[in-house]
């Protein structure tokens, strides 16, 4: 991601006092909640999705939705490739980023192809320590720091990866990290769309944080879309 991306949150605060002629200190109350809602609908675009990116000659795309049994909307859930081209892809360059604000990461699931860099912003009023459990595949502790700081953290293994805070107990997000750049993330409505598929028959995934992944074959063919949807239920 470009390098103004990283500063993107504390600029726009700035940019918010500055036009209306005000220091951060001295935001009224409305004023305040004018920029917090700035910040939030901001922090809100950040990409869930970081790849490489692939164009294949007449390639196909998959499409489909997810439902999820017991759960308000069907986003977040990962739907994914298991293998194209035996996983043979570079890392992508651009880096991921998942925020802290308000007591909670933004986005709640970014999924990255292996080998992607994320950066952790605290955009928050407090300060975070943001860790993964020992037992993850992908263990790793920032310590607590401080509001306007960035660490980055290599996510270089495939697996799912909970994130925590050490300070606020009620705060959870997490990185899938996959193998190839076929992937997709739902919105609120439970459609995904993995495009520039070469041909061939493939075991499509869809991951969702609570309930048990589901895996299908799915066949794509050159210049056609294939459509295959998910039923999600709870873990056994």
């Amino acid at each position: 991601m470009k390098f103004f991306v990283k500063f993107f949150v504390v600029a726009l605060l700035v940019a918010f006092c500055h036009t209306h002629n005000v220091s951060a200190q001295a935001l009224t109350a409305e004023e305040s909640k004018a920029a917090q809602a700035k910040l939030i609908e901001a922090l809100k675009a950040l990409k869930k999705e970081i790849r490489t990116e692939v164009n294949v000659e007449n390639g196909g795309t998959i499409t489909g939705t997810v439902k999820c049994k017991r759960v308000k909307h069907p986003q977040d859930v990962v739907v994914y490739i298991e293998e194209v081209n035996g996983n043979d892809y570079p890392a992508p360059e651009e880096k991921g980023v998942l925020d802290q604000l308000n007591l909670t990461f933004v986005p709640h699931v970014i999924a990255v192809q292996k080998g992607t860099k994320i950066d952790f912003p605290n955009s928050d009023s407090v300060r975070h320590n943001l860790y993964s459990p020992p037992d993850c595949c992908k263990q790793f502790n920032l310590g607590t720091y401080d509001v306007g700081v960035i660490k980055t953290v290599d996510f270089d293994q495939v697996c799912s990866v909970p994130l925590l805070c050490n300070v606020h107990a009620e705060m959870s997000a997490f990185v899938l990290v996959l193998n190839n750049p076929y992937f997709s993330v739902t919105g609120k409505d439970g459609v995904f769309t993995i495009e520039n598929v070469p041909p061939g028959t493939y075991k499509v995934s869809a991951w969702h944080e609570k309930l048990r992944t589901v895996t299908q074959d799915v066949t794509v063919e050159a210049g056609k879309t294939a459509n295959v949807d998910y039923d999600l239920k709870k873990k056994k």
